[in-house]
């Protein structure tokens, strides 16, 4: 009889250690998801607007859904990437329709001077600033010009070490983007896809932004490469 107390007071004991064990580790578990999620909204962007300030270079990816973004002389960019090294070079390539034909050009800014790729024979052509069609775009200065006036900022989730916050922009600070074909003062909804180092890795730009835009158009920007050297070349 003291024999099988003996056991069933060893078993509990095991079974309580276990318990606790678990308890322990989820505790642990818990409070590391608590102390890497403590930055608020603002906070995330806060940070996240430093990193911008501070960066010196970085590479970027504009796409779209049920729509384009319009340029002035008929060019509607359908894709466009390129790389960007402050304070003005930029090299882009991109695919436009213009009259119903999909045209792919290169565009290159450097040492305040500016070149672009022929569409037939992709030769490289000099062409003054009044000739070029991204004169007034300013993809340098996108992510500064959308933090400048945010608002209503929700952090929705933290997830894989990222967090992703929904926002409002007024219109007038997409100019950077889209140039001045644009709806002024238009209230426009915005996704931010941040890493916990403040780096922003994608934006989501709902609705419509240019007159010819639909409710559902979707503008769709990744970033990449922040503060990596790239090499220029004159072509």
């Amino acid at each position: 009889s003291n024999l099988k107390k003996q056991v069933t007071y060893k078993r509990n004991k095991l079974i309580n250690l276990t318990k606790n064990f678990f308890l322990l580790i989820l505790i642990i578990s818990c409070s590391k998801n608590v102390s890497i999620q403590s930055l608020n909204s603002e906070e995330i962007i806060s940070l996240s607007q430093s990193k911008i300030v501070n960066s010196k270079s970085f590479s970027f990816d504009l796409k779209h859904k049920n729509g384009s973004t319009e340029l002035p002389g008929n060019y509607n960019i359908s894709r466009a990437n390129g790389d960007i090294q402050k304070p003005k070079n930029i090299m882009i390539d991109a695919e436009i329709i213009s009259n119903n034909f999909l045209i792919k050009l290169s565009y290159l800014s450097l040492n305040d001077q500016y070149w672009i790729t022929n569409p037939i024979s992709f030769d490289w052509m000099k062409t003054p600033e009044e000739d070029n069609p991204f004169r007034n775009i300013d993809p340098i200065n996108i992510l500064g010009d959308i933090y400048s006036e945010i608002e209503s900022i929700r952090l929705v989730e933290y997830k894989n070490k990222e967090y992703l916050l929904r926002a409002n922009i007024n219109s007038n600070n997409l100019t950077s983007l889209v140039g001045d074909i644009i709806i002024p003062d238009k209230n426009v909804d915005i996704e931010l896809f941040i890493n916990d180092e403040g780096f922003v890795r994608k934006i989501l730009i709902f609705g419509e932004v240019q007159p010819n835009d639909l409710s559902n158009t979707l503008r769709e920007i990744s970033f990449s490469n922040w503060n990596v050297e790239i090499e220029w070349n004159e072509p």
